[in-house]
């Protein structure tokens, strides 16, 4: 942990407390020049640390910047332990993370980015990304598990947004099958989980979970591709200080509290309690696009849902009263 964020922390954990050049450096047992510096850089990136003479330095106000030290506390304080990095900008946090699986790193860790400029969706779609607005973070596992397994963290993540979404803004969250979080009808989260596996040991080698959350919506609006879709966890665009670390420690403590008896299915109520789909009628749209068809050629377009199983499939009728559990592929709840 560099002196900047010693510093950062000890002034965030103890608000309205002063606490001189001296005393922080006798604590943190720096140089009181390197207090200094660091001070004169927290200020310049926003923090309002407010410096008076014969008492020293105190915290009035923080920005809603990603914080590496500021996470990796909160969750060292409920005993998870997971490298936490934060980067300013990356292309995609789920292509990092996989070169440095290719790489040989073995630690469970989560990679924050203030803005990605080539955030990634499901089936090659963009995932909007710009600076100081959402938490692009991607999670570097390497589960006990088999190959099959890792489709299962995909559904474990939305269940764990979901609640951590609501934890912090309290407002009802909800998910549509199978990885889309949502709140006020709109998309807020989206959910990319990759992998590689071993043939010869038949098990996960390791699985890169990658989420982008909306936290505040985008100066200007969401781009118009997206906008009639898209929200946002907070509906007023003003930064809440401290938001997006509160929000993404939330997040990785509902996440680790599901992922430490993965592959268990800890979290299959929680997701099917929120997924509002069910009892729905939908349309279904195959992974490539395209009306399903039964053996005989007749579309299937059209469906009421009946539930989620264990694997969290979609258990779907048909209006010819067939019965199917669909494992991909896409719903919508308006009939086009």
């Amino acid at each position: 942990m560099t002196i900047k964020e010693q510093v950062l922390l000890l002034l965030e954990n103890h608000r309205e407390e002063f606490f001189s050049g001296e005393e922080i450096a006798r604590e943190l047992s720096v140089s009181r020049a390197g207090v200094w510096k660091a001070v004169k850089t927290l200020q310049k990136e926003g923090y309002a640390i407010e410096a008076v003479n014969n008492r020293g330095y105190v915290l009035r106000e923080a920005p809603d910047v990603l914080s590496a030290a500021f996470i990796g506390q909160e969750l060292t304080r409920e005993g998870i332990l997971l490298h936490v990095q934060v980067e300013k900008q990356v292309d995609s946090t789920n292509n990092v993370l996989k070169q440095y699986a290719a790489e040989g790193e073995k630690r469970d860790m989560v990679l924050l980015a203030e803005e990605q400029s080539a955030g990634r969706g499901r089936r090659g779609r963009s995932f909007y990304s710009p600076q100081g607005t959402g938490i692009y973070m991607s999670l570097l596992l390497h589960p006990d598990a088999a190959p099959q397994e890792a489709a299962m963290l995909t559904t474990l993540t939305a269940a764990a947004a979901a609640r951590a979404v609501e934890a912090v803004s309290g407002e009802e969250s909800e998910i549509k099958w199978v990885n889309d979080v949502r709140m006020r009808g709109k998309k807020i989260a989206g959910i990319l989980t990759e992998g590689s596996s071993s043939l010869e040991e038949g098990k996960l080698e390791y699985v890169v979970v990658g989420i982008g959350i909306n936290v505040y919506e985008p100066e200007g609006g969401f781009p118009e591709e997206v906008k009639e879709v898209a929200g946002a966890v907070f509906a007023s665009s003003a930064p809440k200080e401290n938001m997006r670390n509160r929000l993404a420690s939330e997040f990785l403590k509902n996440f680790m509290e599901y992922y430490r008896t993965f592959p268990a299915r800890d979290y299959l109520e929680e997701y099917r309690r929120r997924c509002f789909v069910i009892g729905k009628r939908v349309r279904i749209i195959t992974p490539s696009g395209q009306t399903r068809r039964d053996r005989a050629g007749q579309e299937r377009e059209y469906a009421f849902v009946l539930g989620v199983n264990e694997e969290c499939h979609l258990k779907v009728q048909y209006e010819d009263g067939a019965v199917e559990y669909l494992s991909s592929g896409e719903i919508s709840i308006r009939p086009e």
